[in-house]
């Protein structure tokens, strides 16, 4: 990562990778979205300016194309409306847009390659951790014990680019559907769904995932955070057991000898 794109992570505050989450010191594997994602981006990057592009062409052939002035019928009479400032003013106005549409293609280059660079995708022997985003960076952690479902998602472009998804959704996850209240809003997003995105290894971490999350169930292991903070559930001792049953005997014991008196 150049010097230009470590001022800029220091400017938004964003670490340059996460902090391993909870496992064994050495279990912990790496990956990264694939190169063809970073292709995908810049192509989608590129029809965007194109298109663009295009309407600038578009609106300034207008322009240049409009005639100085137009003849209107104001009451039975043609009188000419002089369009000459009208004119000047949408053409300034199409120059200052050109100026700050190149103004911004360093800028939102420069943030498709920083999100490119900081997406990572972290599996120890007991936890998971994804992170991407630059402007709003999104951190999600959980333990492979709650992990319920494992998807690989594959849309046309991505299968041509040899690329795909995997979705991870932990218990208790729940998304809005259509026409309930906060779907489609910022609000609605699924805090139990994690997504590798753009990867080119989708069912080796598949793969990965269902091995460990065998070995966390089989060996109990979950997060430490949760364990330390679990009440302690007992039933009671064998003493007490027994100082109960003697207290019920004396009890029957004191009713029978009040009746026979």
């Amino acid at each position: 990562m150049g010097d230009p794109s470590r001022g800029l992570l220091r400017l938004l505050r964003v670490p340059p990778e996460p902090h391993l989450p909870a496992g064994e010191p050495g279990s912990a594997r790496v990956f990264r979205a694939a190169p063809n994602y970073w292709r995908l981006k810049m192509l989608q990057w590129g029809a965007r300016q194109a298109l663009t592009v295009f309407g600038f062409v578009f609106l300034m052939t207008f322009l240049f194309a409009a005639p100085e002035s137009v003849v209107i019928n104001d009451k039975g009479k043609q009188r000419s409306v002089p369009l000459a400032n009208v004119i000047a003013v949408a053409r300034g106005l199409e120059v200052a847009a050109v100026v700050l549409w190149l103004a911004q293609l360093p800028v939102t280059f420069a943030l498709i390659r920083l999100d490119y660079e900081l997406r990572w995708y972290v599996v120890t022997d007991r936890a998971a951790r994804l992170r991407e985003g630059v402007l709003t960076l999104t951190e999600m952690t959980f333990t492979l014990q709650n992990v319920q479902d494992i998807r690989i998602r594959q849309g046309p472009l991505q299968r041509l680019l040899g690329l795909a998804d995997v979705e991870l959704r932990t218990a208790g996850g729940s998304e809005a559907s259509p026409g309930q209240p906060g779907h489609g809003s910022s609000t609605s997003r699924n805090l139990h769904l994690a997504r590798f995105r753009g990867v080119d290894n989708a069912e080796m971490i598949r793969d990965l995932v269902l091995e460990r999350m065998k070995r966390a169930r089989d060996a109990g292991l979950g997060d430490p955070d949760d364990a330390a903070g679990a009440p302690e559930v007992s039933g009671p001792s064998a003493l007490e057991r027994a100082a109960q049953e003697l207290l019920a005997e004396s009890a029957a014991l004191r009713l029978a000898v009040s009746r026979s008196a």
